[in-house]
Protein backbone atom coordinates (compact mmCIF):
# COMPACT_ATOMS: atom_id res chain seq x y z
CA UNK A 1 0.00 0.00 0.00
CA UNK A 2 1.35 3.62 -0.80
CA UNK A 3 2.03 5.66 1.90
CA UNK A 4 0.41 8.98 2.07
CA UNK A 5 3.04 11.34 1.31
CA UNK A 6 3.54 9.37 -2.37
CA UNK A 7 -0.42 9.13 -3.06
CA UNK A 8 -1.63 12.06 -5.71
CA UNK A 9 -4.72 13.87 -4.75
CA UNK A 10 -6.81 12.33 -7.56
CA UNK A 11 -5.02 8.73 -7.45
CA UNK A 12 -6.92 6.23 -6.00
CA UNK A 13 -7.59 5.98 -2.21
CA UNK A 14 -5.06 3.66 -0.36
CA UNK A 15 -7.77 2.86 2.30
CA UNK A 16 -9.34 1.06 -0.45
CA UNK A 17 -12.99 2.84 -0.73
CA UNK A 18 -12.35 3.39 -4.47
CA UNK A 19 -12.87 6.82 -4.38
CA UNK A 20 -10.21 9.34 -5.32
CA UNK A 21 -7.79 10.30 -1.88
CA UNK A 22 -8.91 13.83 -1.72
CA UNK A 23 -12.26 12.80 -1.34
CA UNK A 24 -11.71 10.23 1.14
CA UNK A 25 -8.54 10.10 4.03
CA UNK A 26 -6.63 13.02 2.58
CA UNK A 27 -7.92 15.31 5.29
CA UNK A 28 -7.29 12.89 7.90
CA UNK A 29 -3.56 12.33 6.85
CA UNK A 30 -2.98 16.06 7.03
CA UNK A 31 -4.53 16.57 10.20
CA UNK A 32 -2.59 13.49 11.80
CA UNK A 33 0.47 15.15 10.21
CA UNK A 34 -0.05 18.28 11.53
CA UNK A 35 0.16 17.21 14.64
CA UNK A 36 3.18 15.52 14.32
CA UNK A 37 7.06 17.63 14.14
CA UNK A 38 6.59 19.51 11.53
CA UNK A 39 9.93 19.04 9.09
CA UNK A 40 13.11 16.75 9.83
CA UNK A 41 15.45 19.69 9.43
CA UNK A 42 18.38 17.94 8.74
CA UNK A 43 16.48 16.57 5.57
CA UNK A 44 15.16 20.18 4.75
CA UNK A 45 18.68 21.68 4.85
CA UNK A 46 19.78 19.17 1.79
CA UNK A 47 17.50 19.35 -0.04
CA UNK A 48 18.24 21.70 -2.83
CA UNK A 49 16.12 25.01 -2.91
CA UNK A 50 14.59 24.99 -6.76
CA UNK A 51 11.30 27.08 -7.83
CA UNK A 52 9.00 29.09 -5.75
CA UNK A 53 7.24 26.00 -5.22
CA UNK A 54 9.23 23.52 -5.88
CA UNK A 55 7.78 20.21 -3.75
CA UNK A 56 5.24 21.82 -2.37
CA UNK A 57 2.05 19.94 -3.70
CA UNK A 58 -1.00 21.04 -2.27
CA UNK A 59 0.21 24.64 -1.07
CA UNK A 60 1.00 24.57 2.59
CA UNK A 61 -0.96 27.34 3.52
CA UNK A 62 -3.95 25.66 1.98
CA UNK A 63 -2.99 22.51 4.43
CA UNK A 64 -3.02 24.71 7.37
CA UNK A 65 -6.46 25.79 6.96
CA UNK A 66 -7.88 22.14 6.61
CA UNK A 67 -6.58 20.85 9.54
CA UNK A 68 -6.60 24.37 11.80
CA UNK A 69 -10.19 24.63 10.85
CA UNK A 70 -11.26 20.83 10.46
CA UNK A 71 -14.32 20.22 9.20
CA UNK A 72 -16.93 17.91 11.35
CA UNK A 73 -16.33 14.90 9.06
CA UNK A 74 -12.41 15.22 9.76
CA UNK A 75 -12.79 16.09 13.70
CA UNK A 76 -15.06 12.87 13.66
CA UNK A 77 -12.07 10.73 12.70
CA UNK A 78 -9.84 12.51 15.04
CA UNK A 79 -8.59 10.91 18.18
CA UNK A 80 -8.94 13.83 21.56
CA UNK A 81 -4.69 13.88 21.42
CA UNK A 82 -4.66 14.36 17.41
CA UNK A 83 -7.75 17.14 18.00
CA UNK A 84 -5.59 18.55 20.96
CA UNK A 85 -3.01 18.84 19.36
CA UNK A 86 -4.51 21.13 16.41
CA UNK A 87 -5.50 23.20 19.00
CA UNK A 88 -2.26 24.24 20.58
CA UNK A 89 -0.09 24.59 16.73
CA UNK A 90 -0.03 28.62 15.16
CA UNK A 91 -3.01 28.83 12.93
CA UNK A 92 -3.34 31.95 10.59
CA UNK A 93 -5.98 33.35 12.98
CA UNK A 94 -3.84 33.36 15.42
CA UNK A 95 -0.78 35.11 13.97
CA UNK A 96 -3.52 37.76 12.18
CA UNK A 97 -4.40 38.85 16.00
CA UNK A 98 -0.71 40.11 16.53
CA UNK A 99 0.63 43.43 15.96
CA UNK A 100 3.04 43.98 13.87
CA UNK A 101 5.35 44.83 15.94
CA UNK A 102 5.33 41.40 17.64
CA UNK A 103 5.36 39.22 14.91
CA UNK A 104 8.94 41.34 13.96
CA UNK A 105 10.17 40.80 17.98
CA UNK A 106 9.27 36.73 17.72
CA UNK A 107 11.22 37.16 14.15
CA UNK A 108 14.02 38.80 15.92
CA UNK A 109 14.14 36.34 18.65
CA UNK A 110 15.03 33.56 15.93
CA UNK A 111 17.56 35.91 14.10
CA UNK A 112 14.98 36.77 11.26
CA UNK A 113 14.98 40.94 10.11
CA UNK A 114 10.95 41.21 9.65
CA UNK A 115 11.16 44.65 9.39
CA UNK A 116 9.18 45.95 6.10
CA UNK A 117 12.67 47.37 3.89
CA UNK A 118 14.10 43.80 4.34
CA UNK A 119 11.00 41.93 3.66
CA UNK A 120 10.21 43.59 0.70
CA UNK A 121 13.62 43.03 -0.98
CA UNK A 122 12.31 39.14 -0.66
CA UNK A 123 9.03 39.94 -2.31
CA UNK A 124 11.41 40.44 -5.41
CA UNK A 125 10.11 38.17 -8.05
CA UNK A 126 8.20 35.91 -5.90
CA UNK A 127 4.49 34.86 -5.36
CA UNK A 128 4.27 32.82 -2.20
CA UNK A 129 5.10 34.15 1.10
CA UNK A 130 5.19 31.03 2.32
CA UNK A 131 8.25 30.87 0.23
CA UNK A 132 10.07 33.44 2.07
CA UNK A 133 9.12 31.46 5.60
CA UNK A 134 11.04 28.78 3.51
CA UNK A 135 13.79 30.32 2.97
CA UNK A 136 14.01 32.04 6.39
CA UNK A 137 13.95 28.57 7.91
CA UNK A 138 16.41 27.19 5.66
CA UNK A 139 18.63 30.12 7.75
CA UNK A 140 17.94 28.44 11.12
CA UNK A 141 19.38 25.90 13.22
CA UNK A 142 16.82 23.42 14.56
CA UNK A 143 14.12 25.78 15.82
CA UNK A 144 11.68 23.98 18.20
CA UNK A 145 8.08 22.83 16.22
CA UNK A 146 6.28 26.09 17.53
CA UNK A 147 8.94 28.23 16.11
CA UNK A 148 8.51 26.08 12.40
CA UNK A 149 4.89 26.49 12.67
CA UNK A 150 5.21 30.40 13.71
CA UNK A 151 8.15 31.53 11.07
CA UNK A 152 5.53 30.89 7.35
CA UNK A 153 2.25 32.29 8.98
CA UNK A 154 4.08 35.14 9.52
CA UNK A 155 5.64 35.76 6.29
CA UNK A 156 2.07 35.50 4.75
CA UNK A 157 0.69 37.81 7.50
CA UNK A 158 3.50 40.22 7.08
CA UNK A 159 2.87 40.02 3.20
CA UNK A 160 -0.65 41.54 3.99
CA UNK A 161 -0.12 44.30 5.51
CA UNK A 162 3.58 45.22 3.97
CA UNK A 163 2.35 44.93 0.41
CA UNK A 164 -1.48 44.98 0.08
CA UNK A 165 -1.38 46.13 -3.68
CA UNK A 166 0.69 43.54 -4.46
CA UNK A 167 -0.98 39.89 -3.40
CA UNK A 168 0.31 36.52 -2.40
CA UNK A 169 -0.76 33.79 -3.89
CA UNK A 170 -1.90 33.26 0.14
CA UNK A 171 -3.92 36.48 0.11
CA UNK A 172 -5.54 35.29 -3.04
CA UNK A 173 -6.11 31.54 -1.43
CA UNK A 174 -8.24 33.81 1.14
CA UNK A 175 -10.38 35.56 -1.31
CA UNK A 176 -10.77 32.02 -3.31
CA UNK A 177 -12.00 30.36 -0.12
CA UNK A 178 -14.28 33.47 0.75
CA UNK A 179 -15.97 33.40 -2.50
CA UNK A 180 -16.50 29.66 -1.81
CA UNK A 181 -18.30 30.45 1.40
CA UNK A 182 -20.36 33.03 -0.12
CA UNK A 183 -21.13 30.81 -3.28
CA UNK A 184 -22.53 28.34 -0.15
CA UNK A 185 -24.81 31.29 0.97
CA UNK A 186 -26.67 31.62 -2.20
CA UNK A 187 -24.26 35.34 -2.41
CA UNK A 188 -23.32 34.82 -6.25
CA UNK A 189 -22.69 38.66 -6.97
CA UNK A 190 -20.62 38.87 -3.49
CA UNK A 191 -19.16 35.67 -5.19
CA UNK A 192 -18.28 37.18 -8.60
CA UNK A 193 -16.74 40.50 -7.11
CA UNK A 194 -14.41 38.88 -5.15
CA UNK A 195 -13.46 35.61 -7.78
CA UNK A 196 -12.73 38.72 -10.18
CA UNK A 197 -9.96 40.11 -7.84
CA UNK A 198 -8.36 36.85 -8.11
CA UNK A 199 -8.98 36.46 -11.70
CA UNK A 200 -7.22 39.98 -12.73
CA UNK A 201 -4.09 39.22 -10.48
CA UNK A 202 -4.09 35.11 -11.66
CA UNK A 203 -4.41 35.99 -15.04
CA UNK A 204 -1.17 37.62 -15.45
CA UNK A 205 0.86 35.22 -14.40
CA UNK A 206 -0.44 32.33 -16.50
CA UNK A 207 2.25 32.23 -19.02
CA UNK A 208 1.76 31.86 -22.87
CA UNK A 209 2.98 28.04 -22.84
CA UNK A 210 -0.12 27.31 -20.27
CA UNK A 211 -2.39 26.09 -22.54
CA UNK A 212 -4.18 23.93 -20.07
CA UNK A 213 -6.05 23.84 -16.58
CA UNK A 214 -3.49 21.45 -15.35
CA UNK A 215 -0.42 23.58 -16.64
CA UNK A 216 -2.06 26.51 -14.66
CA UNK A 217 -1.77 24.77 -11.41
CA UNK A 218 1.63 25.92 -11.44
CA UNK A 219 1.05 29.89 -10.66
CA UNK A 220 -1.84 28.42 -8.51
CA UNK A 221 -0.99 26.70 -6.03
CA UNK A 222 -4.01 27.17 -3.55
CA UNK A 223 -6.87 25.29 -1.53
CA UNK A 224 -8.25 24.43 -5.24
CA UNK A 225 -7.57 23.09 -8.63
CA UNK A 226 -7.35 25.91 -11.21
CA UNK A 227 -9.75 23.89 -13.60
CA UNK A 228 -11.91 23.63 -10.89
CA UNK A 229 -12.29 27.09 -9.52
CA UNK A 230 -12.63 28.99 -13.00
CA UNK A 231 -15.38 26.38 -14.05
CA UNK A 232 -16.82 27.49 -11.01
CA UNK A 233 -16.07 31.01 -11.34
CA UNK A 234 -17.77 31.15 -15.05
CA UNK A 235 -21.27 29.12 -13.45
CA UNK A 236 -21.40 31.73 -10.89
CA UNK A 237 -20.85 34.92 -13.41
CA UNK A 238 -24.08 33.15 -15.04
CA UNK A 239 -26.19 32.59 -11.85
CA UNK A 240 -25.04 36.60 -11.13
CA UNK A 241 -26.06 37.71 -14.57
CA UNK A 242 -29.42 36.77 -14.76
CA UNK A 243 -30.27 39.84 -12.79
CA UNK A 244 -27.35 42.17 -13.88
CA UNK A 245 -26.37 42.52 -17.51
CA UNK A 246 -23.30 44.17 -16.45
CA UNK A 247 -22.14 40.29 -14.94
CA UNK A 248 -22.70 39.35 -18.32
CA UNK A 249 -20.52 41.47 -20.38
CA UNK A 250 -17.73 40.70 -17.85
CA UNK A 251 -18.45 36.54 -18.13
CA UNK A 252 -18.37 37.04 -21.81
CA UNK A 253 -14.85 38.84 -21.34
CA UNK A 254 -13.83 36.34 -19.00
CA UNK A 255 -14.44 33.60 -21.36
CA UNK A 256 -12.72 34.78 -23.95
CA UNK A 257 -9.54 35.28 -21.95
CA UNK A 258 -10.00 31.66 -20.85
CA UNK A 259 -10.60 30.23 -24.51
CA UNK A 260 -7.84 32.21 -25.86
CA UNK A 261 -5.44 31.04 -23.47
CA UNK A 262 -5.91 27.26 -23.03
CA UNK A 263 -6.38 26.46 -26.43
CA UNK A 264 -5.23 22.64 -25.42
CA UNK A 265 -8.30 21.85 -23.07
CA UNK A 266 -10.22 18.87 -23.73
CA UNK A 267 -12.86 18.88 -26.57
CA UNK A 268 -15.63 18.40 -24.21
CA UNK A 269 -14.59 21.65 -21.55
CA UNK A 270 -13.72 24.10 -24.83
CA UNK A 271 -17.08 23.32 -25.80
CA UNK A 272 -18.79 24.11 -22.34
CA UNK A 273 -17.15 27.45 -22.28
CA UNK A 274 -18.53 27.85 -25.97
CA UNK A 275 -21.52 27.26 -25.08
CA UNK A 276 -21.48 29.04 -21.32
CA UNK A 277 -20.00 32.45 -24.20
CA UNK A 278 -23.35 31.58 -25.80
CA UNK A 279 -25.70 31.78 -23.33
CA UNK A 280 -23.96 35.02 -21.60
CA UNK A 281 -24.27 36.84 -24.85
CA UNK A 282 -28.39 35.91 -24.89
CA UNK A 283 -28.02 37.39 -21.21
CA UNK A 284 -26.29 40.21 -22.05
CA UNK A 285 -29.33 41.05 -24.71
CA UNK A 286 -26.82 40.29 -27.64
CA UNK A 287 -29.36 37.62 -28.88
CA UNK A 288 -27.85 37.73 -32.77
CA UNK A 289 -24.45 36.89 -31.66
CA UNK A 290 -25.56 34.24 -28.80
CA UNK A 291 -27.99 32.41 -31.32
CA UNK A 292 -24.62 32.87 -33.48
CA UNK A 293 -21.96 31.06 -31.56
CA UNK A 294 -24.23 28.33 -30.36
CA UNK A 295 -25.22 27.92 -34.30
CA UNK A 296 -21.38 27.51 -34.67
CA UNK A 297 -20.94 24.65 -31.80
CA UNK A 298 -23.32 23.02 -33.18
CA UNK A 299 -22.12 23.46 -36.92
CA UNK A 300 -18.84 22.71 -36.11
CA UNK A 301 -19.42 19.63 -33.72
CA UNK A 302 -22.77 18.21 -34.82
CA UNK A 303 -22.58 14.83 -32.56
CA UNK A 304 -22.27 17.23 -29.57
CA UNK A 305 -25.32 17.56 -27.60
CA UNK A 306 -24.18 21.13 -25.77
CA UNK A 307 -24.76 23.46 -28.85
CA UNK A 308 -28.18 21.93 -29.47
CA UNK A 309 -29.58 22.11 -25.65
CA UNK A 310 -28.53 25.61 -24.74
CA UNK A 311 -29.42 26.95 -27.97
CA UNK A 312 -33.00 25.48 -27.19
CA UNK A 313 -32.91 26.19 -23.74
CA UNK A 314 -32.14 30.24 -24.91
CA UNK A 315 -35.08 29.97 -27.48
CA UNK A 316 -37.50 28.37 -25.24
CA UNK A 317 -37.13 31.00 -22.02
CA UNK A 318 -37.84 34.38 -24.09
CA UNK A 319 -34.37 34.86 -25.42
CA UNK A 320 -36.09 37.02 -28.06
CA UNK A 321 -38.38 38.57 -26.02
CA UNK A 322 -41.41 35.82 -25.91
CA UNK A 323 -40.43 32.12 -26.48
CA UNK A 324 -39.64 30.21 -29.77
CA UNK A 325 -40.76 26.84 -28.64
CA UNK A 326 -41.04 25.51 -32.68
CA UNK A 327 -37.38 26.32 -33.37
CA UNK A 328 -36.11 25.16 -29.85
CA UNK A 329 -38.22 21.44 -30.89
CA UNK A 330 -36.66 21.97 -34.28
CA UNK A 331 -33.28 22.28 -32.93
CA UNK A 332 -33.49 19.28 -30.50
CA UNK A 333 -35.25 17.08 -33.03
CA UNK A 334 -32.46 17.99 -34.98
CA UNK A 335 -29.72 16.43 -32.57
CA UNK A 336 -31.98 13.35 -31.84
CA UNK A 337 -31.76 12.67 -35.41
CA UNK A 338 -28.08 12.99 -36.23
CA UNK A 339 -27.47 11.20 -33.61
CA UNK A 340 -25.76 12.91 -30.59
CA UNK A 341 -23.67 11.12 -28.84
CA UNK A 342 -24.53 12.30 -25.20
CA UNK A 343 -28.04 12.52 -25.91
CA UNK A 344 -28.99 10.98 -21.84
CA UNK A 345 -26.11 13.54 -20.13
CA UNK A 346 -27.77 16.73 -21.34
CA UNK A 347 -31.65 15.20 -21.37
CA UNK A 348 -32.63 15.82 -24.51
CA UNK A 349 -35.35 14.03 -24.71
CA UNK A 350 -36.61 15.69 -20.67
CA UNK A 351 -36.28 18.76 -22.47
CA UNK A 352 -37.74 17.69 -25.82
CA UNK A 353 -40.95 16.45 -23.96
CA UNK A 354 -41.31 19.82 -21.84
CA UNK A 355 -41.18 22.01 -25.28
CA UNK A 356 -43.71 20.10 -26.42
CA UNK A 357 -46.13 20.63 -23.12
CA UNK A 358 -45.05 24.01 -23.52
CA UNK A 359 -46.01 24.29 -27.01
CA UNK A 360 -49.51 22.47 -26.08
CA UNK A 361 -50.59 24.67 -23.45
CA UNK A 362 -52.99 27.30 -23.50
CA UNK A 363 -51.59 30.71 -23.59
CA UNK A 364 -52.26 32.93 -20.94
CA UNK A 365 -54.73 35.87 -21.10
Amino acid sequence: MNSPASVGRNNPCPCGSGKKYKKCCMERDAAAKASQPSIDWQKAAARPAAAEHAGMGGHPYAMVKMVTNPSPDLLSQLSERAIAALKDKWSITKVARLETSEIVSRLEKLGIDGHQAAFVVLTDGRTSAWSIGKTWMERLSLPGDGDVDFVCLAACELWKRYCPERPSMEMLDDWLTEGYDLCDARKNVETVEIWLRVWEHVRPRIEPHMTTFEAADAVFQISQFFGNWIQDFTMEIHNAAIDDKKYAEIGIQVIHEVLDQFVDESLNTVLNFRCELGTLLFSAGRCEEGDAALQAVIREHPDQACGYAELSSALGCSAYGMPDYPRAIAILEQALAYPVVDADDWDLGVRLDDLRENLRAPTPE
